[in-house]
């Protein structure tokens, strides 16, 4: 076959169509099994930030209009707590996604964060920085009411080197209890 323009055209859209039918097969197998572990993954992290239930907890999700989700955890038919699915759009890195626990009187149980993007080993370690109860001045469970970071007047210790984290973590969890007192 001869070098010219027609032959590199067809070899590269030859070339592309391959890519593009693999990829598509590759999503086609992986799709499933990907959502199967996120839907498992969000079901072990309600049981770990909630008190006990046993509801189906992902059938009573109501998506509200800012894009929050909030489940409504039940124990023999009565109320044991509520998780919402929140979130904040000013991380360093952008969007994280955080889900929290309440109890029936609105006090914080829990949190796991579900995704983000933040610096690994500076705002990353929201993941564990406000869930460590020997460290008063950063554990947020248990806890009730407006939540900020000691520069901005509250009484939360910001993750080193990391305070735009810090502020947009405890604002994801301000928009969640906001949203199970409105």
């Amino acid at each position: 076959m001869t070098s010219s323009l027609r032959n590199m055209v067809l070899s590269l859209t030859g070339l592309t169509f391959a890519a593009a039918a693999i990829l598509a097969g590759v999503n086609l197998v992986t799709a499933e099994p990907i959502a199967e572990a996120s839907v498992k993954a969000r079901a072990e992290a309600m049981a770990a930030i909630l008190p006990p239930f046993d509801n189906d907890i992902a059938a009573t999700a109501t998506e509200l209009p800012d894009g929050q989700t909030v489940y409504t955890a039940t124990l023999g038919g009565a109320a044991a707590g509520t998780a919402v699915e929140t979130y904040s759009d000013n991380g360093f890195s952008g969007r994280f996604t955080v889900l929290v626990g309440f109890d029936t009187e609105g006090i914080l149980t829990g949190y796991r964060v579900l995704e983000h993007a933040e610096t690994p080993g500076l705002g990353a370690r929201m993941t564990e920085w406000f869930s460590d109860p020997t460290q008063p001045t950063r554990y947020v469970t248990g806890r009730t009411g407006t939540l900020a970071v000691k520069a901005d007047g509250g009484d939360i210790d910001a993750i080193t080197g990391a305070t735009i984290t810090s502020r947009a973590f405890l604002e994801a969890l301000n928009r969640a209890r906001k949203a199970i007192t409105d």
